[in-house]
């Protein structure tokens, strides 16, 4: 068999080539090979982009290059197996992932692949699960590899993540544990390696600052999971930009985005409070509320910063998540909440400077300012509303709503 050096990064070659240095299976987009310690990665955007994958390299906010790599499985979720797997456990098989980027007419044949170089998954942050639609349209979860280079690479600009088409918002998360471990091993593979924590690639204090962020959210995401809560994250892609921004935790429950601080201090609030409005501007329809993580309680002058901008405050003290749930009373504001009129179930949405509940707990609006006001004769209800009637006799609650009161 040829030395691997017959094929040198930015070479271009036919999988036949490929097959006679490396081996491999002569289809498939991951192919692990009996003939050499290696697993071959092939990537064609243009078939990708048909099922929703979006493959190339990306820049990290830090500056450094990844290629990321939309895992097999043409229909519905998919699974950790066969290429997934040989992906996932490479380094415990002590294998070289090789990746190579489709090049030339897509309809020349045989069909050209440009050599990118050796591979390895990040540490830190392996993969991820993200939402695409399939050949029929049915939302499913795939698996996105990220692979950092290893020694020389190639980088044409025509393998690079293009810019985005239209401002996206799509739903991700972190990989399940079962899915992060590796099937046999004998080291213990970190829980920051379930989310989007990295750290050997930076100064180790920003290390250590995502590290606890990501802690964080994991903590509270298991918190709201184990009160019934859905959550999951958004990763958004701006028209004509590259890169992808990735927000924290979103409770679809409560329809709040929060956005996780390794620390209580001025820097860190204001950062999330920017990064808040920037994320709420691309998600449709708009989080019904924004609030801030914290590991401890801040200040009280960044108590007022905060709500002042009509965002939520959630801080951990002795392992509980104090000011959860965010209260009624903090969902509107100039910046952090919905416009007035919009309105989700069981919870009170009020326009700014409009009076709360009074001391004994009556909303000004009609009924108990814990639910949805009930409208009452000439208050909350607009002149020339019909009044309701439910089959009981009793008035109704909103046009739309289920529920009689």
């Amino acid at each position: 068999m040829p030395d691997d050096k017959t094929i040198k990064p930015g070479d271009k070659r036919s999988r036949a080539e490929i097959r006679e240095v490396w081996g491999g299976s002569p289809q498939g987009g991951i192919a692990p090979s009996r003939e050499s310690a290696s697993v071959l990665i092939y990537s064609d955007p243009g078939r990708g982009e048909q099922l929703g994958y979006h493959d190339g390299w990306l820049a990290d906010p830090d500056g450094e290059l990844v290629f990321e790599y939309t895992g097999h499985g043409p229909a519905g979720h998919q699974k950790m197996w066969i290429g997934n797997k040989a992906i996932r456990d490479h380094a415990l098989h002590s294998r070289t992932l090789r990746v190579f980027a489709a090049s030339g007419a897509p309809n020349r044949r045989p069909q050209e692949f440009e050599y990118l170089g050796e591979f390895a998954l990040d540490e830190d942050e392996p993969f991820y699960e993200r939402e695409v639609p399939d050949e029929n349209g049915a939302l499913r979860m795939v698996f996105v590899f990220r692979l950092r280079p290893v020694g020389e690479i190639a980088v044409e600009d025509d393998h690079r993540l293009p810019p985005a088409r239209d401002t996206t918002a799509t739903k991700w998360k972190p990989p399940s544990p079962q899915d992060v471990a590796a099937e046999t091993t004998n080291r213990t593979i970190p829980a920051e390696r379930n989310t989007r924590t990295r750290t050997t690639r930076k100064a180790m204090d920003e290390a250590a600052v995502e590290r606890l962020e990501a802690e964080l959210c994991a903590r509270f995401e298991a918190h709201l999971v184990a009160r019934g809560h859905a959550v999951h994250r958004y990763e958004i892609r701006v028209k004509g930009e590259r890169g992808i921004q990735r927000t924290d935790t979103f409770d679809a429950t409560a329809e709040v985005l929060y956005e996780a601080k390794a620390k209580a201090d001025r820097d860190s609030i204001r950062m999330a409070i920017g990064q808040l409005l920037d994320y709420r501007r691309h998600i449709d329809p708009a989080p019904a509320g924004l609030a801030i993580l914290l590991p401890e309680a801040p200040g009280d002058d960044l108590r007022g910063l905060i709500a002042s901008v009509g965002m939520s405050l959630v801080y951990e003290q002795n392992g509980v998540f104090s000011a959860w749930p965010v209260p009624d009373s903090q969902t509107t504001g100039p910046a952090g909440r919905l416009p007035a009129g919009r309105r989700v179930p069981g919870r009170v949405f009020r326009p700014p400077g409009a009076a709360g509940p009074d001391q004994a707990g009556r909303s000004p609006l009609g009924g108990s300012a814990a639910g949805v006001p009930r409208p009452r004769r000439g208050v909350g209800r607009p002149s020339g509303r019909p009044r309701l009637r439910c089959p009981r006799g009793g008035a109704c609650r909103r046009a739309g709503s289920t529920r009689y009161g």
